[in-house]
């Protein structure tokens, strides 16, 4: 039902020439329209502002720079005057004078009932409100980027944009209900998509009942044929679960017991397989229920990792296993993984134009090998023209915001033995990604991996590209015994991902990236940076194009160079956590990579894919290309952040100094492998009798911080 608002007297009086807000829409776009409404949001939502009558709501949007919304809040009743555009889908008004506001604090409409199939244009701005909603990511924070959630059955969007008030609170796990706008924003033409809510803050959301999940439902000890789900409630409560190999459940464990604190283990399962799981735990009358997650157990596979590099690396920081540099050779060694292909082969890459692989594929095809290719249609993708007319080709829908901007492949995704993955940050062009940029690829030999990837393979070859992807996929992956995440973009809230892996950091992050511009991981490297006892390092490739965040880590004091101006673009998107310690408290050493930029483009509108994966000698094989990179550029002029303590000399030959405004309470020396090699107490001197490379621990009254030593 329409919730029929009433305009005051005082109103009335003074918008005699306006038009109910259905009958100016009707105009259309281009039509001058005087209407008279109650503004249904304020700042949270930026500078537009939604009005709304008992016919119709309407969008305000002011270009003019002359402040016609100056003072124009949540509940005011207001006439406007202006013209009809077309902004991205979304019917909007450009106001050609000073508001008239009329009346404040009005009571807002409750917001029609409706599902979201019904969200589009004949709820376009007006104030809605969807019944037990369930958000796809609950458990996890808000960001800047937009949400899935569902209700009895139909799918919807929400969004939420920077300096929004639930930008960083926890998602809700179970049904709710959910008040927001009614709004659009697509490239599509005609525009009949891009529907998405938007929830104005915390009291757009409401709770069923009064016990809630109150954290998200993680996942840990996994085995290939087990894992343990966890997650807390916000009163004591039973722990229970449904699961089962589809979305349709079927399988009950009820565990009696009271508590905050939830923990169940499923057993009895098969190696990598996906099982899905609703968790749940009821106090009384009161049930708190999950979205449906999916989860894995671990393959039988090998488990093998290998990054691969096509510059020279500086294997001087190597604690043991040296990156492999294999220059000229990338086409020749993903030929060389393709031609293992004996039953199936999905590749998924923006870019290709290379005839070494084009063979292969081709050869693949025809020793009995399914092939299945998707590619971007804005590039001119060369080298698909080369491959086997038989052999089946899609791209990604053009009328869906973003790119294909994958550089994926998947080989025999149901072998234990021959599963392998390609990922990171190649494009198969010839000779500039290939051979000219700086680039990694990286192979996994993993069948619980290799079947998660082909999950959103097969998505997209069904025609589901962008923002019409669902989060569908595992994200949690136990591969020979190491953890390992995947996460696919804009379904997966990628950023929140990768800020939450740069919070993790306790001693050293250096990150390679071709372009950064998101706001809210450049203020997490800030303020990683500003920690006492971290060292930051990064490469930027594009330092002056719109929104960079080049110039503002600078002045920040982080220690970023830019590649810009070197021959051969650096085209990684890569990070580094704590690479160059292992036992040392705390560290989890991680390597992020993929092909996704750390772009809002990238998080709300291409197809992306990054790996997490916490492995100390995998993330130093990274590290040893960061090395090598970051050396090869000149110093820039950076604000240096201010450090309390210093050591001198370095490199030395046996003795360093220690000066230190801090009373030093003790001197732990550790080797490249984390192992603990000597302690000592207060002093400002210490003697190191073997050359190598070490990593010095110095511990005082309220700090602490690690520092790299070279002994010649």
């Amino acid at each position: 039902m329409r919730i029929q608002i009433t305009i005051m007297i005082i109103a009335l009086a003074f918008s005699s020439n306006a038009q109910d807000i259905a009958t100016a829409r009707s105009q259309g776009i281009g039509a001058t329209v005087t209407v008279t409404g109650i503004v249904t949001n304020g700042d949270e939502l930026g500078p537009i502002r939604y009005i709304e009558d008992g016919t119709a709501g309407l969008a305000i949007y002011d270009l003019s720079g002359n402040n016609y919304l100056a003072n124009v809040v949540r509940g005011d009743s207001i006439t406007v005057s202006g013209i009809l555009v077309d902004y991205n889908g979304l019917m909007e008004m450009n106001p050609t004078s000073t508001a008239t506001i009329h009346a404040v604090g009005n009571i807002l409409p409750g917001g029609q009932i409706v599902t979201p199939s019904q969200i589009g244009e004949a709820t376009e701005s007006e104030l809605i409100q969807i019944n037990d909603a369930i958000f796809v990511n609950g458990g996890s924070n808000f960001a800047v980027s937009t949400y899935d959630f569902s209700s009895n059955g139909q799918q919807g969007k929400t969004y939420i944009r920077t300096g929004h008030p639930l930008v960083g609170k926890l998602i809700p796990v179970g049904p709710v209900t959910l008040i927001g706008i009614s709004s659009q924003y697509t490239f599509s033409v005609p525009a009949n998509d891009g529907y998405q809510v938007l929830p104005r803050d915390s009291a757009d959301i409401i709770f069923a009942g009064n016990l809630i999940i109150t954290s998200p439902i993680t996942q840990s000890n996994i085995t290939n044929n087990s894992f343990e789900l966890s997650w807390t409630t916000s009163d004591s409560a039973t722990t229970n679960c449904n699961y089962g190999l589809t979305s349709s459940l079927g399988t009950v464990i009820n565990n009696s017991g009271n508590t905050t604190n939830h923990t169940m283990t499923l057993t009895g399962l098969q190696p990598a397989t996906f099982y899905y799981v609703e968790c749940y735990s009821i106090n009384g009358l009161d049930t708190a229920t999950s979205s449906i997650g999916i989860y894995t157990t671990a393959s039988n596979s090998s488990g093998k990792i290998r990054p691969y590099f096509n510059h020279s690396v500086d294997t001087t920081v190597s604690i043991g296993v040296h990156a492999q540099d294999i220059s000229v050779y990338f086409n020749d060694t993903i030929k060389a993984y393709i031609d293992r292909a004996q039953n199936t082969l999905d590749i998924c890459v923006y870019n290709a134009s290379d005839a070494t692989i084009a063979t292969a594929i081709n050869d693949a095809h025809n020793r009995g090998v399914q092939v299945r290719y998707i590619a971007d249609d804005d590039v001119v993708n060369a080298m698909l023209g080369n491959l086997n007319s038989n052999i089946s080709v899609i791209y990604r829908d053009p009328s869906v915001p973003g790119i294909m901007h994958n550089k994926f492949m998947i080989i025999d995704a149901n072998s234990t033995n021959n599963s392998w993955i390609m990922g990171g940050s190649c494009n198969w062009t010839n000779p500039s990604n290939l051979f000219n940029d700086y680039n990694n690829i990286i192979f996994i030999q993993d069948e619980a991996l290799a079947k998660a990837y082909q999950l959103e393979f097969n998505e997209m070859w069904n025609g589901d590209f962008g923002n019409n992807k669902l989060d569908n996929t595992p994200h949690k992956f136990n591969i020979n015994g190491i953890e390992t995440e995947l996460y696919f973009s804009p379904s997966d809230q990628t950023t929140s991902q990768i800020n939450r892996v740069i919070e993790s950091v306790d001693y050293t992050l250096e990150f390679g990236l071709l372009s950064f511009t998101r706001d809210d991981i450049g203020a997490t490297i800030i303020s990683v940076n500003n920690n006492f006892g971290t060292n930051v390092r990064g490469i930027i490739e594009q330092e002056n194009i719109t929104g960079s965040e080049y110039a503002d880590l600078l002045a920040a004091g982080v220690n970023v160079k830019s590649h810009q101006g070197i021959s051969n673009q650096l085209h990684h998107k890569y990070a580094i956590i704590d690479a160059g310690i292992n036992s040392i408290a705390a560290a989890d050493p991680i390597v992020l990579t993929g092909s996704h930029n750390w772009s809002t483009n990238a998080e709300v509108n291409s197809d992306e894919n990054t790996l997490i994966i916490h492995d100390h000698t995998i993330a130093n094989i990274y590290l040893q290309e960061f090395t090598q990179r970051f050396n090869e550029l000149s110093s820039t002029a950076i604000i240096e952040k201010s450090i309390d303590i210093s050591i001198y000399p370095n490199p030395t030959s046996e003795t360093i100094k220690i000066t230190s405004s801090y009373i030093i309470d003790e001197l732990i020396l550790y080797d490249t492998q984390g192992r603990e090699l000597r302690r000592e107490q207060s002093s400002n001197s210490f003697n190191i009798y073997s050359s190598g490379i070490y990593f010095l621990k110095i511990v005082t009254e309220n700090k602490q911080i690690v520092k790299k030593i070279v002994v010649e």
